[in-house]
């Protein structure tokens, strides 16, 4: 693929904050859909961290996570500007290991935020990466599992999983989490099915209505992002079983926080986007100026419910946005 026929396009359809002209300071970070709340926070951790170690970030956003030529094509503008530094959010693998590669040999030293892609993942396509920093994806659907057997009272529940983007690393590992979960906590636990909603709050609402629609009895329903949760939370409530379906999510946005403080959510397990902005600014510094760091750093995932949330008492909520 030819990156530059269509870099015009990705730059105008992107969020850039800060000035387009080449600085020395310059640090780029490559993320996913502006629109999505996880992501607003990640770039608050962002640029309030860099203003404090006074750099320059350099923020590129697309409109859709969906969007992996757009994604790549801001991979090479960015790179065109020779930061000292670039940390990409690889909306799928393929997409992560050609804006690598481009970074490496133009001897640009780069990270992964939110663990799309491993140090060592990158390496089996003879790519350098030098960190990942964000939640362990696997744990978080082991996290949810637990939590769906302490919430419901039979040991053979109808669960439904609603997952992300086919191809995405994210969604698959938090699946594999939830799955070999409630093998463990709940084997008799019926999975009426695991469905790909590609991180999107309408498809997540049809899919919920459609299974609502086929099954006599539902206990529980997994969502691997809060975004598509909004939409489960709509279309339960429309079939009138908010009372009978418990939903457990993933991200720990404002918005389900506000739900699951109101009942209508029974639990998030939270990431903290804002420490993964604010580590990914502070090892950008460090790899540019030849400092080790660690090849992978998980950030905390804290269970919230409408217990933790009134408490306030796990430490880890002072970086929940």
């Amino acid at each position: 693929m030819n990156l530059k026929k269509s870099c015009f396009w990705s730059l105008f359809a992107a969020v850039l904050i800060t000035p387009q002209t080449s600085r020395a300071d310059d640090y780029a970070f490559i993320l996913k859909s502006r629109g999505n709340p996880f992501w607003k926070v990640v770039a608050q951790g962002i640029r309030e961290t860099a203003e404090a170690k006074g750099i320059t970030a350099s923020i590129y956003q697309l409109e859709s996570d969906q969007d992996s030529e757009g994604q790549l094509n801001l991979c090479l503008t960015a790179l065109e500007r020779k930061p000292k530094a670039m940390v990409l959010a690889a909306n799928v693998k393929t997409t992560g290991i050609k804006c690598y590669r481009e970074a490496m040999q133009r001897g640009i030293p780069a990270g992964d935020v939110d663990g799309n892609l491993s140090v060592e993942e990158a390496a089996k396509d003879g790519v350098k990466l030098a960190f990942s920093v964000g939640s362990d994806n696997y744990s978080i659907g082991k996290k949810a599992a637990e939590y769906v057997k302490s919430i419901v009272k039979s040991d053979s529940p109808k669960v439904l999983a609603i997952t992300g983007l086919p191809g995405n690393i994210v969604s698959q590992q938090r699946a594999s989490g939830f799955q070999d979960g409630l093998k463990e906590y709940l084997p008799h636990a019926q999975l009426v099915a695991s469905l790909a909603a590609d991180w999107d709050r309408l498809k997540a609402a049809n899919i919920t209505s459609d299974i609502l629609q086929r099954e006599d009895r539902l206990d529980v329903i997994f969502s691997a992002s809060d975004v598509m949760t909004y939409g489960i939370i709509e279309s339960v409530k429309t079939a009138g079983k908010a009372a009978e379906v418990a939903i457990v999510s993933v991200d720990g946005n404002a918005d389900v926080r506000d739900a699951i403080e109101k009942g209508k959510v029974s639990a998030s397990v939270a990431q903290l986007p804002y420490l993964m902005g604010k580590r990914a600014v502070e090892m950008s510094i460090d790899i540019a100026s030849g400092k080790s760091v660690p090849t992978a750093e998980f950030t905390g995932t804290p269970v919230l419910t409408r217990e933790v949330l009134a408490k306030k008492a796990d430490p880890a909520l002072e970086y929940v946005r």
